[in-house]
């Protein structure tokens, strides 16, 4: 492990930037796995979170109400241009509403950061995230994005099983995913993220069909994520440019809950957050179902995905959620937008 501390500032308090695990001193485990990125960082031992930023003075005080005990002399700032200017931060966390994203970035990555977590979807507008990543490419920083499943293990152990080959060629990607919260760019972005995540290909086109009363939402109209009215459920059948075909269905629902079915020549994967199985058949008759054993790490989630950033800043290497991978998401949920507006009709990832 590294000897470098590494400063970091937070950008955006609400619960994904800033909530604290709850512990029980009475078991003999230590360490709930974090879920923001304030606890990420907390758990990180190369990293210390110097300040943090939100344009809400309650969320600022609750901040250091909550974690004044690990960072007694955190500053607060409701202005990130003078926090990014006067902190000189390693390590920037964007956990803003999804229009903000893009400023926020440029500016991070234009001053001294050498490393951005931004959180999902990258942006809401290709010409937003096509700024991120530039600015990030031409300042040498590095841009990962918090979709956190490509940081569990079960959706890694789903993943290198298809990759080995032994259930021959992945064919098609089923996903759903339920709730009264199923909306397209709030939770919608993880499901199609892990549908490109497995598919490991380019979207060429998509089809789609949203939520009855939404034929005005022609492009992002959302509030951040607070109010599932202001955001739609979606269906989607997307067309990768190596054959694989992914189906996408969202429904705004009391069962909640999201799952993955991964249809290969020898078997099929059903994969989600409760499980990782393998489905394997001799006869129409009878099909044989077998847990994937899933290795556990010191980090998941949003630890490793803070992890990944200091690891690829110390040795090299690739990001797991890079901006370009986050890029295809949000082309495919425009995409959606445009294919419903325009009759379903069939949308070129490339118009």
């Amino acid at each position: 492990m590294s000897s470098v501390q590494y400063r970091s500032v937070i950008i955006g308090l609400t619960g994904i930037g800033a909530a604290r695990p709850e512990e029980d001193d009475n078991i003999p485990v230590y360490g709930a796995m974090p879920y923001s990125h304030a606890s990420a960082y907390h758990r990180h031992p190369n990293t210390d979170v110097v300040a943090v930023c939100d344009i809400n003075e309650e969320a600022l005080s609750n901040f250091q109400s909550n974690w004044g005990d690990v960072w007694p002399e955190v500053r607060t700032y409701t202005d990130y241009r003078s926090m990014l200017e006067k902190e000189k931060p390693d390590l920037v966390s964007v956990a803003t509403s999804d229009h903000l994203h893009a400023d926020i970035t440029v500016d991070a990555a234009g001053g001294s950061a050498r490393a951005i977590l931004c959180e999902k979807p990258i942006a809401t507008s290709l010409q937003d995230a096509d700024r991120m990543i530039a600015a990030a490419d031409e300042n040498g920083v590095l841009l990962s994005v918090e979709h956190t499943r490509r940081w569990m293990p079960e959706y890694l152990s789903a993943r290198e099983l298809i990759r080995s080959g032994e259930i021959g060629q992945l064919r098609t990607i089923v996903c759903e995913m339920m709730s009264r919260r199923s909306m397209l760019f709030r939770n919608g972005t993880h499901l199609l993220d892990m549908i490109c995540f497995f598919a490991e290909g380019n979207p060429q086109w998509v089809m789609s069909e949203l939520e009855d009363g939404f034929d005005h939402f022609t492009e992002y109209k959302g509030d951040g994520g607070r109010d599932p009215a202001s955001d739609p459920f979606a269906s989607a059948y997307i067309r990768f440019d190596n054959g694989v075909r992914g189906f996408y269905n969202s429904y705004k629902v009391d069962f909640p809950g999201s799952q993955f079915l991964l249809t290969c020549d020898g078997g099929q994967i059903q994969v989600s957050d409760q499980f990782t199985r393998l489905v394997q058949g001799s006869t129409h008759y009878r099909w044989d179902t077998s847990d994937i054993r899933v290795i556990h790490y010191t980090m998941e989630r949003q630890l490793a995905a803070v992890g990944e950033l200091i690891h690829v800043l110390e040795n090299g290497g690739d990001l797991v959620s890079s901006g370009r991978e986050a890029r295809k998401t949000l082309e495919i949920m425009l995409g959606m937008l445009r294919s419903h507006q325009e009759g379903n009709r069939r949308v070129e990832m490339s118009e």
